[in-house]
């Protein structure tokens, strides 16, 4: 490929010919007469692309023969059977000559796939298409992303449509909401009557909008652990394994702890079974994700004496299987998180044949330990890597990269099923979503092609084709500014947290013994660090005269953001004159600095509500105004 054409899910072959194609007003979108019914769908999506670049508007029609020169959908067998020669739903072909261009597949799945790769090549090209030849399939059949919509934030349907828009043009074609509570689940008024919860209807509308889009809308609820809010309710909080204190206050820490069912009453699994019943019948997917991870709970309370005398695991395992068998009943495939039964994984065997194992791991270098051995034993894995925005104001774009390039590796190595990209929302979703995209970029192209492109590459596209930036460095600068992070929003939520509640039993000075040792070498730079990232916002601000007209609105928060880093790094300064006193503390004044952080959180609040509904804004809020309040009396 030449180094200016930009194809995102990177093509198993590509030929650049000589010549151009170009499109005029006596072109049209001509749709073969075997192509299935949602090619409209496909041909209107070319149409709005290329008004949208161009303001040229192509005609679409429908004949079984005389097509007009211009673009053609057809239909043909063999462009599902790439060179391993193998039935491929997903594979196409993409031809572009002088005469016009044509998008061949044998199933709806290629055919949507070729259009997309059209659609990057018109983002670049306009009207005036360079002549090429595509072969191309999926190596993995899952390219998924999963949504942490539950703790903290939960997006607005119209921002979920976008995205769901976004994630087509890169062919991601499987989509979690995560819920724990954030469903109006009927009997769990309990629950959501301090929140916005999705609704039946909304989860309607939206699958009927991803099946459009080619993603397959997964439900995806917690069943056994991370029950935080369930568990605490009056009705409730009998069904936890560890007896949970009513009254006590809300704490974003203590939520990722432990809140695992108790799994020795009938209760409980009563109780999943309605959710699961309720839920399921509103998505066409016949997958469940039941979850199932991080039970740190289980076997240390109610059920300590069946976990004393089989084990925790074995309970464990007989509690997913339970569940399993209720969601099998319903004509389900289930899916769960790999966390717990990577301690011992040759137990996969004693689960439903046909379960998905979600094997995570979000380091910098995760190993393939965990995957190799769940794989040698039979299972069937989705790989899951992070787009690192949980506990930051600035997603961290190099460890996402490095962590989700490597997660790929082992999808590609190990079999996998799938490669699903994670984005969680700890301590209350603070980070703005849009810069999740570029994760979920990330794990789309590595998904769809294991000749992985070097970070600098694929950023550069991802700023060309997605924002439109011809300098094609606007990923890469934010990348930068992300790195300047001396203290983390979920570390400055720990330190509020533990003053006030002491979160844990821990005490400020076991959180300073904590934490200090990865701060310490950073703390003598954190001026300069400061100084980077605003240098960064100025040419983040330069290139968005540039940027696609509708993707400002998503660039615009994330210089909002690296101003609250700003802020929280400069609050560190003053928590290091307070505990620690090093010559580079703060010496400013905390009461600006204190009505600075309320102004922050005021734009943050209009940004917030542009795209989510109120949800748990009301926390952070909170949050923030403790520590102005904090900041003020020093």
């Amino acid at each position: 490929m030449g180094s200016e054409m930009c194809i995102r899910d990177r093509p198993q072959h590509i030929e650049e010919q000589e010549g151009t194609l170009l499109l005029d007003y006596h072109c049209r979108i001509t749709i073969e007469d075997r192509c299935p019914r949602e090619s409209l769908f496909y041909a209107q999506q070319l149409a709005e692309q290329i008004k949208k670049m161009t303001g040229i508007e192509l005609g679409i029609d429908r004949r079984a023969f005389g097509a007009h020169k211009g673009i053609e959908l057809c239909m043909d067998e063999e462009a599902g059977i790439p060179a391993k020669q193998t039935v491929n739903k997903e594979a196409y072909r993409l031809t572009i000559t002088p005469d016009g261009a044509k998008v061949c597949a044998a199933q709806k799945e290629g055919l949507f796939n070729g259009v997309q790769t059209l659609r990057q090549l018109i983002i670049q090209y306009g009207v005036c298409l360079p002549c090429l030849y595509v072969e191309d399939y999926p190596e993995l059949p899952v390219r998924g992303w999963f949504m942490d919509v539950t703790r903290g934030r939960i997006p607005k349907l119209s921002y979920l449509k976008e995205m769901a828009d976004r994630c087509s043009l890169y062919k991601i074609n499987q989509l979690h909401l995560y819920v724990e509570h954030t469903f109006l689940f009927d009997g769990l008024s309990e629950t959501w009557r301090d929140d916005t919860p999705l609704t039946a209807q909304d989860i309607l509308e939206f699958d009927e909008y991803c099946a459009e889009r080619n993603i397959e809308l997964v439900p995806s609820i917690a069943t056994f652990g991370h029950l935080y809010k369930v568990l605490r309710t009056k009705t409730f909080h009998e069904l936890s394994e560890v007896e949970e204190a009513e009254g006590t206050a809300f704490s974003f820490y203590e939520r990722m702890c432990h809140h695992t069912l108790n799994i020795m009453d009938e209760r409980a699994y009563e109780f999943v079974c309605r959710l699961i019943d309720e839920y399921s019948s509103l998505f066409r997917s016949n997958l469940f994700n039941i979850n199932c991870d991080e039970t740190f709970d289980l076997g240390k309370g109610r059920g300590k004496k069946l976990a004393d005398q089989i084990g925790s695991h074995a309970m464990y395992i007989q509690w997913v299987n339970r569940v399993c068998e209720h969601v099998k009943s319903l004509g389900k495939r289930p899916m769960f998180w790999g966390d717990i039964i990577a301690a011992h994984p040759e137990t996969i065997r004693e689960l439903p044949e046909d379960i998905i194992c979600m094997t995570w791991d979000y380091s910098l270098a995760p190993g393939d330990t965990n995957v190799r051995k769940l794989w040698e034993n039979g299972a069937h894995q989705y790989l899951c890597p992070g787009v690192q925005g949980w506990n930051q104001t600035i997603h961290l774009l190099d460890i996402a990269y490095e962590n989700i390039k490597k997660m790929a590796s082992f999808a590609h190595q190990f079999d996998g099923e799938g490669l699903l990209t994670t984005d969680w929302g700890d301590y209350g979703h603070l980070q703005h979503p849009e810069l999740a995209l570029v994760g979920i970029i990330y794990g789309a192209a590595f998904g769809w092609n294991s000749k992985i492109p070097e970070r600098e590459e694929i950023n550069a596209d991802i700023s060309v084709i997605e924002y439109g930036d011809r300098s094609a460095t606007l990923i890469e600068i934010i990348s930068e500014m992300s790195n300047q992070a001396v203290m983390h929003w979920g570390e400055l939520v720990q330190f509020s947290e533990t003053y006030r509640y002491q979160i844990a039993g821990k005490d400020m000075d076991t959180f300073w013994k904590g934490y200090l040792p990865r701060i310490e070498t950073s703390l003598p730079h954190i001026v300069e660090c400061n100084e980077t990232i605003r240098n960064d916002m100025a040419k983040v601000a330069a290139l968005l005269v540039q940027i696609e007209d509708d993707r400002r609105e998503g660039i615009a928060p994330v210089l909002h953001m690296a101003e609250g880093q700003i802020l929280i790094n400069t609050i560190l300064r003053v928590l290091d004159r307070e505990y620690l006193g090093h010559p580079d503390a703060y010496t400013g004044d905390t009461k600006a600095l204190a009505e600075a952080l309320e102004i922050w959180y005021y734009e943050y609040r209009r940004q917030w509500h542009k795209i989510s509904r109120e949800s748990e804004l009301y926390r952070i809020g909170e949050l923030i105004f403790w520590l102005a309040d904090y900041i003020r009396e020093l």
